[in-house]
């Protein structure tokens, strides 16, 4: 018996002791080689697509350096999503202060609060605010303003987009009001972008570098003066981004179709839609013809109110970019329309419609056309892919095929909610109940075999 005890006894120890030694070496093998998994669903602690490319165009030394008590939960989260970035290149020199015992470096960069964090390249500083004064972690949003940060300072130069005024245009300052393009107006900052308002009656000319024109969503007419100036810059090699809702920009419309885009009198109508979300005239968009903006695009687009548009023989060499599905179809009998009605007649254009297009010249001008401008309203931006479409489209008529990419994403925590009584009885069955339980049942065991 005690000869079989100590065979058994042996082997168990044997197993443990080598159960345990695996375990050492895959950590110590994960750590020297920095291997990582995420199991998130969102993959929200591996780098964007955009933190990638950006990160892979960096030259340079760029020093990212955090101010953070010793300890604390806003200090752990930078320095997890850090890593990231010196991982991805050598180049990224990342450090961790705690201002109180440095605080001559504080005052070097003019710090005076925990979670600042201050991205810099030589002479050039970007200072962040990272810390989540709610949650005491970072910002949700902390790689994409690490991100942007690091783009503004590595971009060789500065590119404005001009928003022109003066004929009804969305309101690009208006971050409150559903068919406001405030948030839009952010996101392109952010993205590196200086913006400015134009207005062409006063006579001001349009640099024909490094700047990009927006005409969002007029609905006033443009004067004879204002149509020849917008021809005269996109024949120069000007770039611009067109939105052009239904029923509005008749002008424009008939600029564009000299370049290669012809705009339909109609508005969009696709019931299929409504089992995806979206709704009659709010049509869901996933087929993207392939092109440079729509490589690793994989997300759903919405654009609601839109008109349709195709391509024609024109100056530029121009392409559809997304389509509607095959339920949907050119509703052109606007009277009717305006009445809640819309029938689907043998005359209607079915679909797919292209809703986004896109074309080039060969002294560089480039132009994006876009049949709505709700589906970067404030209501819309963030649904599924909307605002990457959006950027992606405007980085590639920028000249800046690098930046199209996969933003990064923004974490969405869900709280847990519970009452006095429920915290209580999972102590009980947690701390009590269940070490209960197992002690017992050993100690059953343990008797019955010393019986026996």
């Amino acid at each position: 018996m005690r000869r079989r005890k100590l065979i058994y006894g042996t082997g168990t120890l044997i197993s443990i002791i080598s159960t345990i030694g695996i375990i050492i070496a895959l950590n110590y093998l994960m750590f020297r080689t920095d291997i990582r998994y995420d199991v998130t669903e969102g993959k929200f602690h591996t780098a964007s697509t955009q933190t990638i490319r950006v990160l892979n165009n960096v030259k340079d030394t760029i020093e990212i350096i955090g101010f953070f008590k010793d300890t604390g939960v806003d200090r752990s989260g930078f320095q997890d999503l850090s890593k990231e970035y010196s991982r991805r290149n050598d180049n990224i020199d990342v450090k961790i202060i705690n201002p109180d015992k440095e605080p001559a470096i504080a005052k070097k960069y003019g710090v005076n609060e925990y979670g600042s964090v201050i991205v810099s390249r030589g002479d050039k500083v970007v200072k962040l605010r990272l810390t989540d004064p709610i949650t005491g972690g970072i910002l949700n949003n902390s790689e994409e303003e690490i991100t942007n940060a690091i783009l503004k300072l590595t971009r060789e130069s500065e590119k404005t987009l001009y928003i022109l005024t003066g004929n009804g245009q969305r309101d690009m300052g208006n971050s409150v009001d559903a068919e406001g393009l405030g948030l839009l107006r952010k996101a392109i900052i952010d993205e590196g972008y200086n913006v400015k308002e134009f207005l062409i009656l006063r006579g001001e000319e349009l640099p024909r570098e490094d700047s990009i024109l927006l005409v969002a969503a007029p609905t006033k007419a443009f004067s004879l003066n204002e149509i020849q100036y917008i021809k005269s810059y996109l024949d120069k090699g000007g770039r611009a981004v067109f939105m052009i809702e239904p029923r509005s920009g008749k002008e424009i419309a008939s600029i564009l179709k000299g370049y290669g885009f012809e705009l339909l009198d109609d508005v969009i109508i696709d019931p299929s839609s409504k089992l995806e979300g979206g709704g009659d005239i709010a049509p869901i968009v996933s087929d993207y013809p392939y092109h440079e903006i729509t490589e690793d695009f994989r997300f759903a687009t919405i654009f609601p109110y839109s008109r349709s548009l195709d391509v024609v023989n024109g100056v530029y060499k121009s392409e559809v970019l997304a389509n509607t599905s095959e339920y949907s179809w050119s509703e052109t009998n606007l009277e009717l329309f305006d009445e809640g009605v819309a029938q689907k007649e043998d005359s209607d254009k079915p679909g797919p419609l292209g809703v986004a297009a896109i074309g080039e010249s060969g002294n560089n001008s480039r132009i994006a056309v876009f049949g709505s401008a709700d589906f970067v309203s404030n209501v819309f931006l963030e649904f599924s892919g909307n605002r990457d479409f959006f950027l992606n489209t405007l980085n590639w008529v920028s000249g800046d095929e690098n930046l199209i990419s996969i933003r990064p994403k923004t974490f969405n925590t869900a709280n847990l909610a519970i009452t006095t009584k429920q915290v209580n009885l999972i102590f009980i069955f947690t701390v009590v109940v269940i070490p209960a339980v197992i002690l017992f049942s050993g100690l059953a065991i343990w008797w019955r075999r010393r019986v026996l």
